[in-house]
């Protein structure tokens, strides 16, 4: 619960989302047990798709909460998974500028430009590909199970 208080200080309280715990979702919930957010974790391994005994490249962590009234992105961090290369190919992808892209944003806008209107990293489109599409579907899925 620590890391999403950092992403949104007045979390005082966190259950998973229908009682899925398997989906990293979880209400969260402020002093007064009012419902404040959706708080998810996506883990995202990155792979390069049809290349037999490819390897991991690397591997990130994504936190973030989303506003339960109109599921807009309120806070997220894109962290180096503990289990990742120890010299990732970017670190550019954990920075602060590139993880504001996403506040303030509904699921429909949470796409690569021109599609949608997040800057891919240069030099690290797939991990930036892979990343935005594991936040999308954890909002999907978010929309999906608190309708």
């Amino acid at each position: 619960m620590e890391r999403f208080k950092r992403l949104l200080p007045e979390i005082a309280r966190m259950t998973p989302l229908a009682g899925d715990e398997a989906m990293n979702v979880w209400e969260a919930y402020d002093e007064s047990d009012s419902i404040i957010a959706y708080a998810f974790t996506a883990i995202v391994p990155e792979v390069v798709p049809d290349i037999p005994d490819m390897e991991e490249m690397d591997k990130y962590q994504v936190d973030g909460v989303v506003d339960p009234n109109d599921y807009k992105m309120i806070n997220i961090d894109i962290s180096l998974h503990p289990e990742g290369p120890e010299e990732p190919w970017t670190m550019e992808i954990t920075e602060r500028e590139f993880e504001k892209q996403y506040i303030g944003l509904v699921v429909e806008e949470i796409d690569l430009a021109p599609d949608g209107k997040i800057d891919a990293i240069t030099d690290a489109t797939l991990s930036s590909t892979w990343i935005t599409d594991a936040i999308r579907e954890k909002v999907s899925k978010i929309i999906d199970r608190s309708k």
